[in-house]
């Protein structure tokens, strides 16, 4: 069970949900016409600067003991990791800025921003689980997805609500959170990519 536990966190770590939540967005929207080397760049991109660059930064900090594993299970040492996925995500926001993506599409990466700045504030006082966050922050942009183009997404919600239940299961099992733990980091993902999105639209209609 705890091999399986294990499995799934990695699986649906939280530096890989900005870059399923893209591939979501070129596979079911419009965006599937870009063509293949767009494609490429803005997936890439997203992948290199919120998965790749802020796990080796983390990696580095185990290595040289300024945290104590992979799974910052101390609170306290939470701290620089988070201001690390801080930095990557809005660095990937600018990115996806000058690439000119869809206002939605940025808003979900803005939303994403913001739920990690709130975490790295809640952090302070009390440990939230990042990968229910994360997986909240999918399920979010998988339901905003559907409102903005009418899309039929049913079958990848619940898939997504299957894996969000493994998820915070896993991490229950695997005794590195508390089950409201969980619950408040799936409710924080969710609200903060699904809800800022739909302010940042009526904000950006009422400035026009």
């Amino acid at each position: 069970m705890r091999l399986f536990a294990n499995i799934v966190s990695i699986v649906l770590h939280p530096l890989l949900m900005l870059t399923y939540g893209v591939l979501l967005a070129l596979s079911y929207t419009y965006l599937a016409i870009y063509p293949v080397h767009v494609k490429q760049v803005l997936l890439g991109g997203v992948f290199t600067t919120t998965a790749i660059v802020p796990g080796l930064f983390i990696y580095l900090l185990v290595r040289i003991g300024g945290v104590s594993d992979l799974e910052l299970t101390n609170r306290r040492e939470r701290v620089i990791p988070y201001l690390i996925m801080i930095f990557s995500t809005t660095t990937c926001i600018f990115l996806m800025y000058r690439m000119r993506v869809p206002d939605w599409l940025l808003n979900l990466a803005l939303g994403t921003g913001i739920a990690l700045l709130i975490a790295f504030c809640i952090n302070f006082f009390w440990k939230i689980s990042a990968h229910a966050l994360g997986i909240g922050g999918l399920m979010g942009a998988v339901m905003d997805m559907c409102r903005v183009y009418m899309l039929n997404l049913w079958p990848a919600f619940i898939l997504f609500m299957i894996a969000a239940g493994l998820v915070c299961t896993s991490r229950v099992i695997l005794q590195k959170h508390t089950p409201m733990q969980v619950y408040s980091g799936f409710l924080l993902g969710f609200l903060c990519t699904y809800l800022f999105s739909i302010k940042s639209v009526l904000f950006y209609l009422f400035i026009k």
